[in-house]
């Protein structure tokens, strides 16, 4: 049993649906962003410091980029979350909408959803997750196992449940293992004390990707104009808390530039010295995650030096003359001469029995001069 939407759903650029309907968009070409903003600011300002924010993390420039606040219902103030897309794209999809599309929006949004449950479908090569009723993605199976891994690991609280709709029971062993229940019928969340999820019932329609906020405000202020005198004594103390509230945004930005700046040096020297820094985050976990594994590799092994001294002592006392000597991860390679074939025998045990573990990768006659010539690879023995 799947929940169902209110309003009919349909892929936008599908045959032209007929009615009222929701016109849906790829997910992954709508990421919904997790933005640092300020407590004290609202609307308009609100939305500069985050499309601030949003150029600086991922360079665009003006204009090719919008936002849309996203907010759970009843808290349109203090949002910190938002959905971002292509500038370009968007004016193409507003274009293929048609007269009965009550709204565009990304097809994560069109999954079941209620508070403290999580909801994870996947179809046509594609995952879509909703997590809870502020969060959700859309992507590729693999990116998606590690997104999910991610965000199970930082949510605070955790779900209560995964509500694994078609085609999505391989995200089952990652709730599991954090002892989180897994439905596979939105009606059986009421027996875990959640409520039904439901689809398009948290206001959802309200984030219509055709919508532009910035340009209904525009229009608001056409009509308030004629209003405008007796409107100057606020709007001059509506100023001055704005000109403490820019001072502040300054304040913040240039922190925020200054901490970048220190954390990209830091990076730099210690994590990531060529190349590219396009995801701190990740590469800095990923240069970490490499030096641990080295780390483990080398744990236990018996210093070159030391192996070569150990080594040493026993081909000396052999009478076996040293050619050369090189040191990998296989052991120490040692090229010697020796008089004759059971000399070479008579050293090779000795090594063992000195605690060294031999492996004779060449044995034969000498070019050219007397005597045998052994190539041996020569390791500590645990």
């Amino acid at each position: 049993m799947t929940a169902r939407s209110p309003i009919p759903c349909h892929a936008l650029g599908d045959s032209p649906a007929r009615g009222r309907h929701v016109a849906l968009v790829p997910g992954a070409d709508v990421p919904l962003l997790t933005l640092d903003l300020p407590d004290g600011l609202r609307g308009s300002a609100r939305e500069d410091v985050a499309r601030r924010q949003l150029r600086d993390r991922i360079g665009a420039g003006d204009g090719t980029v919008e936002l849309r606040p996203f907010h759970a219902p009843g808290d349109s103030d203090g949002w910190n979350r938002a959905l971002v897309a292509d500038a370009a794209q968007l004016h193409t999809w507003r274009g293929l909408t048609g007269k009965g599309c009550q709204a565009v929006l990304p097809d994560y949004l069109a999954l079941p959803a209620a508070e403290g449950l999580w909801v994870l479908r996947q179809e046509n090569g594609s995952v879509q997750a909703r997590l809870g009723l502020e969060d959700g993605f859309s992507a590729d199976p693999d990116l998606a196992w590690l997104m999910l891994e991610e965000a199970l690991e930082s949510a605070t609280p955790k779900p209560q449940a995964l509500l694994l709709l078609e085609g999505a029971d391989w995200a089952a062993p990652l709730a599991t293992s954090r002892d989180i229940a897994v439905i596979h019928d939105p009606a059986a969340a009421g027996e875990l004390g959640l409520a039904t999820p439901v689809v398009l019932g948290h206001g959802e329609l309200s984030f219509d990707l055709r919508a532009d906020p910035r340009a209904a405000r525009a229009s608001l202020r056409r009509r308030v104009l004629p209003w405008r005198w007796p409107l100057m004594a606020g709007l001059l103390a509506a100023g001055l808390w704005g000109g403490a509230q820019f001072v502040t945004m300054q304040r913040l930005e240039a922190e925020a530039r200054s901490v970048q700046a220190e954390t990209l040096a830091v990076v730099r020297e210690s994590f990531v010295p060529t190349g590219p820094v396009l995801d701190i985050r990740t590469q800095v976990s990923r240069a970490l995650a490499d030096r641990q594994a080295a780390a483990r590799d080398w744990q236990g092994r018996v210093s070159a030096l030391t192996l070569l001294a150990q080594a040493a002592q026993v081909i000396n006392a052999g009478g076996a003359v040293s050619e050369t000597y090189r040191y990998d991860e296989t052991g120490l390679q040692a090229v010697l001469r020796l008089n004759d074939f059971a000399a070479a025998e008579t050293l090779v045990a000795d090594l063992r029995a000195a605690g060294l573990s031999v492996a004779v990768d060449d044995l034969r006659v000498s070019d050219g001069t007397s005597g045998v010539r052994a190539e041996l690879r020569l390791e500590a023995t645990p």
